[in-house]
């Protein structure tokens, strides 16, 4: 069990959506898509996008300049996450699955910056 959390947007395409289906990988932010599993505190998520938590599967828009605002709060919680649960011992801010969380911030910066209004589903 884990969290699963999905970006979505008007022009989605099936290759967009497909790309997000990708086996719980937790490097593939770039897609729009973010896991963690329920391996302990912290969440990262909770920090970057806490309104998803009380609103599970219903799609939430959330500007990427609060997504901004939040992200280096979300990295630390990634980084001390990696090090603590996992025993990662030398993670980074450009560890993949610590990247993932900027580089889901960057496909919502682009999206916005395109017109597009992207809205964070959370399955929880």
């Amino acid at each position: 069990m884990g969290i699963d959390i999905y970006l979505e947007w008007e022009l989605m395409t099936d290759e967009d959506k497909e790309a997000q289906l990708c086996g719980f990988d937790i490097t593939k932010g770039a897609t729009g898509y973010l896991r963690e599993a329920y391996h302990g505190e912290p969440y990262p998520s909770m920090i970057l996008m806490p309104e998803t938590f009380d609103r599970a599967m219903e799609p939430v828009h959330i500007p990427a300049a609060t997504l901004r605002e939040r992200l280096p709060a979300a990295i630390e919680a990634a980084i001390e996450r990696e090090r603590t649960i996992y025993d990662g011992e030398a993670v980074d801010e450009d560890t993949p699955c610590v990247a993932s969380y900027r580089e889901f911030v960057e496909k919502a910066e682009r999206l916005e910056a395109a017109g597009q209004r992207p809205l964070i589903v959370n399955s929880h």
